[in-house]
């Protein structure tokens, strides 16, 4: 078996055992994983006896900065920074940055939930953590009349 290796940018070594795990490695950061869009907005959907719980972590925004919305069965959960000129604050001058690393930037995440609505959704948001509740339904089973035959 054919071993290849690189540096990483920790100088430590990393091995694959053939050529295709190198490619996949290196074509991955080209073409991505497809967990792009969720990799910033990690959520834990954990279920209790009466409701679901969607927990996010979203540090960094304001309570007004978190939309969360309900239509045909999907929940959205937006977060997006507030930029100051939209707000109509007073401009201040952009500082000379010698190293900017903070940005700010907006996230969406989307689940399928299904027998709810709006009303019976809740959400509370402490210390950077969103915690979603959804309450358990019942599937409602469609009523079956009988027809006489005459």
């Amino acid at each position: 078996m054919m071993r290849t290796g690189r540096r990483n940018n920790n100088c430590t070594a990393r091995y694959y055992n053939d050529a295709f795990d190198l490619m996949d490695d290196m074509l991955g950061g080209f073409w991505g994983t497809g967990l792009e869009s969720t990799s910033n907005m990690r959520t834990d959907v954990i279920e209790e006896e009466g409701d679901y719980q969607l927990i996010t972590d979203l540090p960094g925004f304001e309570k007004s900065d978190i939309n969360i919305s309900l239509k045909e069965d999907i929940l959205t959960i937006t977060a997006s920074h507030k930029d100051a000129d939209k707000e109509g604050e007073d401009k201040k001058a952009e500082p000379k940055y010698i190293r900017r690393e903070r940005v700010k930037s907006s996230f969406e995440r989307s689940f399928r939930v299904e027998n709810v609505t709006a009303e019976d959704i809740s959400a509370a948001y402490e210390n950077g953590v969103l915690t979603v509740t959804i309450p358990k339904k019942q599937p409602v089973e469609p009523e079956t009349k009988k027809i006489a035959i005459a």
